[in-house]
């Protein structure tokens, strides 16, 4: 759809994208008569994230995909504070609780590289071409493209470079520090944004929720009228948590480990309250809107209900969303690439560590884009198949904590390599199944997500190389005896 705006709208559009550009060359500009900077500064911070920035990086990264929570909302009501909320407040509790701290202590800076140092390397390398799956920013690239395009009305491939070629600029020259500054007011522009627009809601109906009445009764259902494998999915999904790079890198930055476990806890509060208003403003948009692309709910209600300048405001905060998340996974798959990739291969390994961060960061760069404007129609299927990467990597990162060494090298190895092959195909085969099986039992296999089954699949299969290597210890035991 495309908006009507003002010319108040477009310059505080302008204005947002002048802030968060200053913002993100400040540390360059702070430090410009520094010859040489520290890896450590550069990839993070120098480890000196205060709770503040802590919290706010966090926040402002976790809600890239503002579009699809409205589109959810008004597809199945008040379950998604479920399937987008509560599911994830427990996934990070336990994180907070547990893994913050073993993370902010150890000596690997990465995911792959802290499997690795249990593991091996192979397992590491294994362990970051999986993740670098759910790093590349190409899904966020292409929303802030369409986003442009849409408020702009520049052409689409304009549109991407534009809402990209900043974001890379300033986080390859300032790196971590950028991405911090920007997250920070990024954070501060979603919550003003998103509540002018709950005011406005509020207001349009008198500050009375009678308007709720005219909702579907599931949509007012904590539980919906989905089925509970649908619920059960997204538990799984949820566990994305451990195994995501931006987690990791802000709880290695902190400045204590008090600091990364209180920062967590602190952002499960604001993310709550986060859902409170986008989830309210979207059951307003499907109590006023029967028969509407679910993908604009948002932008609807906002065309509808909201004034000129305050709408600019509204957009703006929209934007920072997914831009706060692009430039973050920008930065994360730069790392991967550099560190955990390029760090690995003989005839780069030798090459600085922030030199290989900012060659991948081109690369990452110029595939986002790529791929983004050649097959956007791709983006979603690789968006779900991303999926891929929880079920090969949670275990082997969990075990790779404990002083106890449950599996072997080579078992690692093979429980990376089958899980994620394994839930790949089954993405796939689901994704060219789809509508095209109508009642059978088959079609209710398809109906779970292939994250669930590749949980399902690498759960198994540690279980049974545990009983094999206890059962082999077992017998050599006897056998020595």
């Amino acid at each position: 759809m495309r908006l009507s705006l003002s010319t108040a709208d477009i310059l505080i559009f302008l204005f947002f994208y002048s802030i968060v550009t200053f913002l993100g060359f400040f540390p360059f500009i702070q430090k410009r008569n520094r010859k040489k900077v520290e890896s450590t500064d550069y990839l993070f911070a120098g480890r000196k994230l205060t709770l503040p920035f802590f919290v706010a990086s966090l926040v402002a990264t976790w809600y890239g995909n503002i579009l699809g929570i409205g589109e959810f909302v008004y597809r199945y009501g008040l379950v998604a504070w479920f399937c987008f909320g509560i599911v994830y407040y427990f996934s990070a509790l336990f994180y907070a609780s547990w893994v913050a701290r073993k993370i902010h202590q150890s000596s690997a800076s990465t995911v792959a590289e802290q499997i690795s140092s249990k593991f091996g390397e192979n397992a590491g390398f294994l362990a970051s071409l999986v993740q670098l799956i759910i790093a590349f920013p190409a899904v966020y690239v292409l929303m802030v493209g369409t986003f442009i395009n849409s408020i702009t009305g520049i052409n689409f491939f304009s549109s991407i470079i534009l809402g990209t070629i900043f974001s890379f600029t300033y986080i390859g020259i300032g790196g971590f520090k950028s991405n911090i500054l920007t997250n920070s007011f990024q954070f501060v522009l979603m919550y003003l944004g998103f509540g002018v627009f709950a005011y406005f809601s509020l207001k349009a109906n008198n500050f009375e929720f009678e308007i709720f009445k005219s909702l579907p009764p599931s949509h007012l259902n904590f539980f919906g009228d989905v089925s509970w494998q649908f619920l059960f999915s997204w538990f799984f999904i949820s566990l994305q948590t451990f195994i995501d790079p931006s987690f990791y890198q802000r709880c290695i930055s902190a400045k204590t480990t008090k600091i990364a476990k209180t920062g967590i806890l602190v952002s499960i509060f604001f993310w709550f309250l986060f859902d409170s208003i986008t989830i309210y403003i979207g059951l307003v948009s499907r109590a006023t809107f029967n028969n509407i692309e679910p993908l604009y709910a948002y932008p609807y209600l906002l065309e509808v209900i909201v004034p000129p300048f305050w709408k600019g405001i509204v957009l703006v905060a929209m934007l920072a969303t997914i831009v706060s998340t692009m430039d973050s996974y920008i930065f994360l798959s730069a790392l991967i690439i550099g560190k955990d990739i390029l760090g690995k291969l003989n005839k780069t390994k030798h090459i600085a560590l922030c030199v290989r961060t900012k060659t991948g960061l081109i690369f990452s760069a110029l595939f986002s884009i790529f791929l983004s404007y050649a097959i956007p129609s791709a983006i979603d299927l690789i968006y779900k198949t991303s999926a891929i990467a929880v079920p090969a990597l949670f275990y082997p990162l969990i075990l790779s904590f404990s002083s106890k060494k449950y599996l072997k090298d080579h078992q690692i190895r093979l429980l990376i390599i089958t899980s994620s092959f394994f839930t790949l195909i089954f993405s796939l085969t689901k994704e060219f199944f789809k509508g095209k099986i109508i009642q059978s039992n088959i079609s209710q296999v398809f109906y779970f997500e292939p994250m669930v089954i590749g949980f399902l699949w690498s759960t198994f299969l540690l279980a049974l190389m545990i009983i094999y290597n206890k059962t082999e210890k077992n017998f050599t035991t006897t056998t020595l005896l």
